[in-house]
């Protein structure tokens, strides 16, 4: 057995995957293939932090002066650098010159994040990589015409653009089961309402299920602090990035993982977990979420809107219906927390509260997917989840509708009323020619007044 079958079985724990024989050293990445020539990189993304040479920058990439990427522009990491790093490893003079390459390939922020995005591209299954941006390439050679600010230097990584609206955002299945009991334990103990609670379990939730599909795959993140799932000002989760601190496996056995000499996945798993539930635990006793709330009410009183009985509002419910532009994890009822910011974005003018009150009655719902493709050709044509037709491996274009069917409604796509399901996909249809978010339908105008009797708004 040689040196990368011991790194291997040590690091998963005598079961290491069967692509660990397909890995090398040093992987080859995608190279960033633009669609035109026409491109250059704009001002940095946040302009707010001062440039450096010796840092790491991110820049709009412009395609045509249009924002449509983002690049990450990375220093070099010079052998000076590696030796300098081995020597505070205490890793004798008389070994450092030959550790060099290989420390370079370990530290050099460039080559982790490089690693990773090629890693997960390769093998993180299709339905969980929307828990990451969106990887474009690399550039290795890029020219000073390129740049129009910042320091120049010649390699960087291409992410999809993400900023702080629905179109970046994500929505993840609803599963509560891998909270843990001491999470569970420390937000009882506090003075939160009920849906606080049910906010702060499913934003823990939603990030250990981000976490741990890079842990099935071999990576670890190493740096998984809050502001790597939110982007800078927001108060909701997008993604989780930045690898620059990551740790992605490959056959020879490294100095460190993370700050830890080798060690098995499981082992610093456990603690980044626990690190990211300490995180979620701090925000809500910080009541983050509650103060963002009270913000967005001008003036009323957040702690009645919180806790006020909504027993009288169940029987009239209404239909949701919500564009959602990337893929989710799962085609099932959606987490309260990925959920929550397309409900607060389509709330109706006059009603301040009701995203909220709707975010509390999310139990009284159900969820239908459907999907379209949107052509230059043809018009889109609307296929609800179950149905032969419904594939999530089409056209780059193909968008998704998540609809949120009051429970009461009896309306699922395998109903045996195919009327329900055809008034579903009409409504589907209309929304999409709205160039709206997100639109909502009462009982009377899904059912028709003449049959809103025979489908009352009550749950029995």
């Amino acid at each position: 057995m040689d040196e990368g079958d011991d790194w291997a079985n040590l690091f998963f724990s005598g079961q290491p995957p069967d692509f660990v024989k397909t890995l090398s050293n040093n992987p080859d990445f995608r190279p960033f293939s633009p669609e035109t020539d026409e491109w250059e990189l704009g001002r940095r993304v946040e302009e707010f932090r001062e440039s450096h040479g010796t840092r790491i920058q991110v820049f709009w990439l412009r395609i045509e002066g249009h924002r449509k990427y983002v690049a990450k522009v990375y220093p070099d990491y010079t052998p000076a650098q590696a030796a300098a790093q081995l020597r505070r490893f205490y890793v004798p003079y008389s070994r450092i010159q030959s550790q060099i390459d290989s420390t370079v390939s370990e530290y050099d922020a460039f080559l982790r994040e490089s690693r990773a995005y090629s890693h997960i591209e390769r093998f993180c299954p299709s339905h969980e990589r929307g828990y990451f941006p969106h990887f474009h390439g690399v550039l290795t050679d890029l020219p000073r015409s390129r740049f129009t600010s910042g320091y120049a230097n010649p390699r960087a990584i291409v992410l999809e653009a993400l900023i702080a609206r629905l179109h970046s955002r994500r929505i993840l299945s609803a599963d509560l089961s891998c909270l843990p009991d001491s999470f569970q334990q420390t937000i009882d103990s506090l003075p939160l309402s009920s849906f606080e609670r049910a906010w702060y379990s499913s934003l823990l939730c939603d990030r250990l299920h981000r976490l741990a599909s890079l842990h099935r795959i071999g990576i670890i993140h190493g740096d998984v602090k809050d502001c790597h799932f939110r982007l800078p000002g927001d108060i909701y989760d997008t993604v989780l990035y930045d690898f620059s601190r990551s740790y992605t496996f490959t056959p020879r056995r490294p100095l460190r993982v993370g700050a830890m000499r080798s060690a098995p996945l499981e082992k610093i798993a456990e603690i980044e977990r626990k690190h990211v539930e300490f995180t979620v635990q701090e925000l809500a006793i910080a009541r983050d979420f509650r103060s963002h709330l009270a913000d967005s009410l001008a003036g009323q009183d957040v702690d009645d809107v919180l806790c006020r009985p909504l027993d009288q509002e169940v029987g009239s419910l209404e239909l949701i219906v919500l564009k959602v532009r990337t893929r989710p994890d799962y085609f099932s009822m959606p987490s309260l927390n990925s959920v929550f910011p397309f409900l607060e974005a389509i709330r109706p003018e006059g009603d301040s509260t009701w995203h909220i009150r709707r975010g509390r009655l999310l139990d009284c719902y159900d969820s239908v997917w459907a999907t379209f493709s949107s052509t230059n050709d043809s018009p889109s044509s609307v296929v609800l989840y179950d149905e032969p037709d419904f594939e999530t491996s089409g056209s780059k274009k193909q968008q998704f509708i998540l609809c949120l069917v009051p429970t009461a409604w009896e309306v699922t796509v395998s109903c045996n009323d195919a009327g329900l399901c055809d008034n579903l996909r009409h409504i589907c249809s209309h929304f999409i020619s709205l160039k709206t978010a997100g639109h909502t339908v009462k009982s009377q105008d899904f059912f028709g007044s003449e049959n809103a009797e025979e489908h009352p708004n009550t749950i029995s």
